[in-house]
């Protein structure tokens, strides 16, 4: 016989149900809840005596210079407001079931603090404090940040080094597998893809290779939301479809969501629902903004009915470019998706990360972003030492590339020269040793040190060298002679570095 609490819960279920229809909220793909319900809070001019302080559009406030006068009337109270002191009409959770039907998710949450939020929810629910987690090492930032949040202990797993690029790819299946079976007691596996440069990793396999341990895969996939919703032959498939258990995704890096949206989808019966809502109530603020929520609702919608054509044009745009660049500044090399397609390291290519090699004629990706920016005002997501990345989306078409372009010839043009030859320094062949958990580091008693007397000692940060974005060490680490002589000369050729107290690294933070 089902239990009382079982009982108790399925009434409730059907009540709130009941409650819901009374609302503004209608479960149908056509609609936006959030934004609906946005529109009923003004047509019925509620009055509330609350937050925010400039009440959703009553009071003034500066920012509507800008931003515009509906900017604040989006801005309403989500509690006390769009929806009801206890959310009787279910305004966020209809749209959040609406995002899961369309990804084809068992259920999705909103994040507006980001897909950095989405990760450390993903690690806390992943496992217990001192349990070990299987990761590639080529995760954000955030990822250190939640394994200092969770107490989890890393079991690192390299991602793919491109030699002749110079780049990091994603994960190998074989390698991952090999460390979920070293270590059994793991509580799941955690892999990042597509990479910042467009490859993605074969995440069915990974999927199957956790699955066959009983455990859990996370994909952190936040510049491949869009596949779940595209369709488009052209792009990768989207990890959920391919066996994902939790996959994060960022609403505003390939669908229109506002900056700062993101979401976690449940894929399977692997992951505890009941822990991961408690651990996203641990991250999450309590006084999240409808206009980020709304946005995510929003471009749910905007994807389900308008998703092939917006994406088929960002893929369009993406081969233009290539194709003019080729034909217009040959001196440059663009990087096809066919050729990432043949390296190891790389299962599908997304080809709306467009990488041109500007080392052809001399320059760094660092000064063509520079050139690019001063002379022609176009920025460019992704800049390293040999070249830059535009991203393209479906904000690009003709006129957009037409200016890429032109801005690239006037590069050449004025400050081409001869083939630039200079290479990184070689990645350490081994990954640090871990001596302690990274939250043990971090919160550790520190001291500053200079490079050589780093050498042995255990760090308490984390330092990432942009390229190629992979991690040299995290909390936790024995520094090597080997790091440290590689992060030196990183520097020395004006490499970017995230994550150290002292990015210039005249000093390393390390645990007294």
């Amino acid at each position: 016989m089902p239990s009382t609490h079982r009982l108790r819960k399925a009434r409730n279920k059907a009540e709130a149900r009941l409650a819901a229809k009374q609302g503004p909220a209608t479960a149908d793909q056509t609609t936006a809840p959030i934004a609906d319900a946005l529109a009923a809070y003004h047509r019925d001019d509620r009055l509330t005596f609350g937050i925010p302080a400039h009440g959703a559009g009553r009071g003034e406030a500066d920012v509507a210079e800008w931003a515009g006068h509906e900017v604040l009337k989006a801005d309403a109270p989500m509690s006390h407001g769009v929806d009801t002191r206890n959310h009787v009409w279910q305004v966020e959770e209809t749209a959040q079931q609406l995002f899961a039907e369309a990804v084809g998710a068992q259920q999705t949450l909103f994040s507006t603090n980001g897909s950095s939020m989405s990760v450390h929810v993903a690690l806390l629910t992943l496992g217990a404090p001192d349990q070990e987690v299987v990761l590639a090492r080529n995760g954000h930032k955030s990822v250190i940040a939640g394994l200092v949040l969770s107490g989890a202990r890393p079991v690192w797993v390299p991602a793919v080094y491109d030699e002749e690029l110079e780049l990091a790819h994603t994960v190998d299946a074989d390698a991952f597998e090999a460390a979920l079976r070293a270590h059994p007691e793991a509580a799941g596996g955690m892999v990042f893809t597509p990479s910042y440069y467009g490859t993605t990793a074969d995440v069915r396999r990974l999927a199957d290779a956790c699955h066959a341990l009983g455990k859990p895969l996370v994909t952190d996939d936040a510049w491949g939301l869009d596949y779940a919703l595209s369709g488009h032959p052209d792009l990768p498939k989207g990890a959920l479809e391919q066996g994902s258990d939790l996959a994060i995704g960022s609403v505003h890096k390939t669908l229109s969501g506002l900056s700062q949206t993101s979401v976690l989808s449940v894929g399977s019966d692997r992951i505890d629902t009941e822990r991961l809502e408690l651990c996203f109530e641990l991250e999450q603020s309590t006084s999240a903004s409808a206009l980020l929520l709304s946005s995510i609702d929003g471009a749910r919608r905007q994807f389900v009915r308008d998703g092939e054509r917006l994406l088929a044009q960002a893929v369009d745009a993406a081969m233009e470019l290539r194709r003019r660049v080729a034909d217009e500044v040959p001196e440059l090399n663009v990087v096809t998706p066919e050729e990432l397609l043949a390296r190891p390291g790389v299962h599908e290519v997304d080809p709306t990360h467009v990488l041109i090699e500007v080392a052809p004629v001399g320059l760094t990706g660092y000064e063509a972003d520079d050139f690019l920016r001063d002379h022609h005002q176009v920025d460019v997501e992704l800049s390293d030492h040999r070249r830059i990345v535009p991203l393209v989306t479906f904000a690009h078409g003709p006129q957009e590339v037409d200016r890429l372009v032109r801005g690239l010839r006037d590069m050449v043009d004025r400050e081409g020269g001869a083939p630039s030859h200079g290479r990184l320094p070689a990645l350490p062949r081994h990954l640090p040793e871990q001596a302690v958990r990274p939250r043990d580091a971090f919160f550790a008693p520190t001291e500053d040190v200079k490079p050589k007397d780093a050498v042995g000692r255990v760090a308490a940060e984390f330092v990432t060298p942009y390229p190629p974005g992979i991690p040299a060490f995290v909390p936790g680490e024995v520094l090597s002679e080997e790091t440290v002589d590689y992060l030196e000369e990183v520097v020395a050729q004006d490499g970017y570095v995230e994550g150290a107290a002292d990015p210039s690294l005249m000093t390393f933070r390390v645990m007294a």
